[in-house]
């Protein structure tokens, strides 16, 4: 057994930057200190697991001095994308509790420089500022401190758990964090150097015999000098495709789906039927029916027309259906007519939550299974944590939503999660155990996740999370997203559709299978409507004046729908290729101070363009879209993955169909002389 090794702190970080940045070296990365002594850039015994041309994964075990402590990491080392990641997990391996662990970072870097680029993504708190590009200078000429904190347990609620950083030398490294609790990253310069630091948000506990916790896994990329950030994107896209997104019980990728919804649960089963037979009518391309909230509770009489109804949030907790609008108790009936017209099930479910008055009739009988505050800290005296790390809770909430899957027939769980948990875990850790709490509930989490997909490896996860704030990659790698922004629900002004194209563009690379409601669009815009598209474009007819549930769609209405419905499907197969974003994702232009004394907008002087491309289908599409003040009427970009030599048929969306060299095709052109206009084009080799 190797022994401990006891650093200075910048030592380790520059010593652990050379793991990350020069050949991904076998030292772990973590910082921390145990019994009041610092360790860091760990190095134990490791183990290689598996190996393939591709792909290294080992286990390495360091073990403190005093033989009660020791961290246990899985290490995957992805060669073809020069990444490794690391996965700890704590452990007490005696019959005494250990000394206290106290800050625990999971990433610890560093490297010598006089100074340094990082780019940074905000999260989203449903405004137009979702996910906006942040770019910060430390060290010369710059600040010299840098931290991203999330503030409440929703791991992209603030900032999205990601960042990169650019070195003068031009090459850089981009780093991830998985952990979806909240976690806080620092980046540091002082007298010439670099430091980077992530983990949880605050560690200081002892673990007891036995006991085992995870901690937050880390990504990190090296970056080299002959890869520009913009192209990390990409790579960082096709990473988390192969290697980080849900799959069926073949190894297949679970497909983004493309869903029409009847609202809310509190649509009566003939409403349902009703939109679904809308569907098959018209020929819809729909291959989902999603229901959303308030189907759930007693007995009670909901408003029917509204999206979800007005009495949703009163009764999450009780995940029996309400027999007032479902007398069957379940959607049997209707996942059967969905599965008849070649549609998949989803239902809403918001598990982690229960209202405190009154608690639904199971958490009467196990008031332990929830995480409880002082009453005056309960916000209106309304919910309650379901502790996911509590064993009997947490399987009381896979048999709750296996039921679901079974007697409602579904092919996609909807998982939705509307509070800040991060009182709730603070509250009941005692002074020697901070952290605890979060490590063990996250922990619950996974194993909720995946003994679902043990259990029903046909099932999608769909993660909601009050709209996109549960989007770091051990999340993503479980479940797909397509309501990546609350801000997107109803029929808003230009910064809704604005700020729905810069979500796709900023955070594509590290949310593949993302998508949100088409509402930004009004009837008959197309800009609003394909400034929407993504891998998953969510419809809610209830949501377009009361459609199909009380009003119905004129025959202009509808075959509005069935074009540009048609082109998202016709879009959708490739958003699993290749994604090159053909604008910098930047900070707006206008600064910030001015922002909302200005325009109050985002920034609306670029343009938005992108491209997908299907290396096995020889084919693929790009976007540009010209804002309401871009100046240029001009737009010129060089596509990828296309062969010069060849010919290509290239179709304008609204327009004609002409071949072309794939030379002229690379060199994309495109002119607007209107704004708030795009141009949408497909391309496919000649064979």
């Amino acid at each position: 057994m190797k022994k401990v090794e006891n650093l200075s702190c910048l030592a380790v970080g520059l010593v652990s930057f050379l793991l990350a940045s020069q050949g991904l070296a076998a030292e772990l990365p973590y910082a921390f200190t145990y019994g009041g002594v610092p360790y860091a850039h760990l190095d134990g015994d490791s183990q290689v697991v598996s190996e393939t041309v591709d792909r290294r994964v080992s286990t390495n075990v360091w073990t403190a001095s005093d033989g009660l402590f020791r961290i246990v990491t899985r290490k995957v080392e992805y060669k073809r994308f020069g990444a490794v990641e690391y996965a700890p997990r704590l452990e007490c391996v005696g019959t005494n509790a250990t000394k206290i662990v106290d800050d625990f970072r999971s990433l610890s870097l560093g490297r010598a420089a006089s100074g340094v680029k990082v780019r940074a993504l905000k999260g989203t708190t449903a405004t137009e500022r979702d996910f906006e590009a942040v770019h910060t200078t430390l060290g010369k000429d710059g600040t010299n401190v840098f931290s991203m904190v999330a503030f409440e347990g929703r791991s992209s609620a603030q900032w999205m758990p990601w960042w990169g950083i650019d070195y003068p030398e031009g090459d850089g490294v981009e780093v991830g964090i998985g952990w979806t609790g909240a976690w806080r990253a620092d980046l540091k310069h002082a007298n010439g150097e670099m430091t980077c630091s992530a983990g949880m948000t605050e560690t200081h506990f002892r673990l007891l015999p036995g006991e085992s916790l995870r901690q937050p896994s880390v990504l990190v990329f090296t970056r080299p000098k002959d890869i520009s950030p913009r192209a990390m994107q990409t790579r960082i896209h096709r990473f988390m495709i192969d290697e980080k997104s849900p799959r069926d019980a073949k190894g297949e990728l679970l497909k983004p789906i493309l869903p029409i919804t009847a609202g809310g649960g509190n649509k009566t089963p003939e409403m349902m039927l009703k939109v679904l037979d809308w569907v098959k009518t018209n020929q819809m391309p729909f291959d989902c029916f999603w229901v959303d909230a308030g189907w759930n509770g007693p007995a009670h009489s909901p408003d029917l027309i509204s999206n979800c109804g007005n009495m949703w949030y009163h009764f999450v907790g009780d995940w029996r259906f309400n027999p007032t609008v479902h007398p069957a108790g379940n959607l049997a009936k209707i996942a059967d007519t969905a599965h008849a017209n070649g549609l998949r099930m989803l239902l809403w479910v918001e598990p982690e939550r229960c209202v405190a008055e009154p608690a639904p009739p199971v958490f009467k009988e196990h008031r332990d299974w929830l995480l409880p505050l002082k009453d005056a800290d309960i916000k209106n005296k309304r919910q309650l944590n379901v502790n996911l790390g509590n064993p009997a809770a947490r399987a009381w909430v896979v048999e709750t939503i296996s039921r679901l899957v079974r007697e409602s027939k579904l092919d996609v769980y909807r998982q939705d999660f509307n509070m800040n948990t991060l009182p709730f875990w603070k509250a009941n850790d005692a002074p020697d155990r901070r952290g605890v709490t979060e490590m063990k509930y996250i922990d619950g989490l996974y194993a909720f996740w995946d003994e679902l997909r043990r259990r029903f490896p046909h099932l999608a996860i769909e993660n909601c999370a009050s709209g996109g704030r549960r989007l770091d990659f051990e999340a993503v790698s479980r479940a797909h997203s397509y309501c990546r922004t609350d801000f997107a629900i109803g029929h808003g002004g230009p910064t809704q559709v604005t700020d729905v194209q810069n979500v796709l563009l900023n955070t594509l690379a590290y949310v593949p299978f993302q998508g949100s409601e088409t509402t930004p669009a009004r009837f008959f815009d197309d800009y609003g409507f394909f400034s929407s598209v993504a891998a998953g474009s969510v419809f809610t007819p209830s949501d377009w004046n009361a459609g199909i549930v009380k009003n119905a769609f004129t025959p202009e209405q509808t075959a509005w729908f069935k074009k540009v419905f048609d082109v998202a499907n016709r879009m959708r197969p490739f958003f699993l290729g290749d994604y090159y974003p053909l604008v910098e994702i930047a900070p707006p232009s206008v600064p910030e101070k001015w922002y909302f004394k200005m325009t109050n907008l985002p920034d609306e002087r670029r343009w938005c363009v992108y491209q997908m491309h299907r290396a096995d289908l020889d084919s693929g599409f790009a976007v540009a879209f010209r804002r309401l003040d871009t100046p240029d009427p001009d737009f010129a970009a060089k596509l990828s993955g296309i062969d010069p030599s060849a010919d290509y048929d290239v179709e304008t969306y609204g327009g004609g169909t002409q071949r072309m060299k794939g030379a002229a095709l690379i060199d994309w052109r495109v002119r607007l002389e209107r704004l708030r206009d795009f141009r949408l084009v497909f391309y496919r080799k000649v064979q």
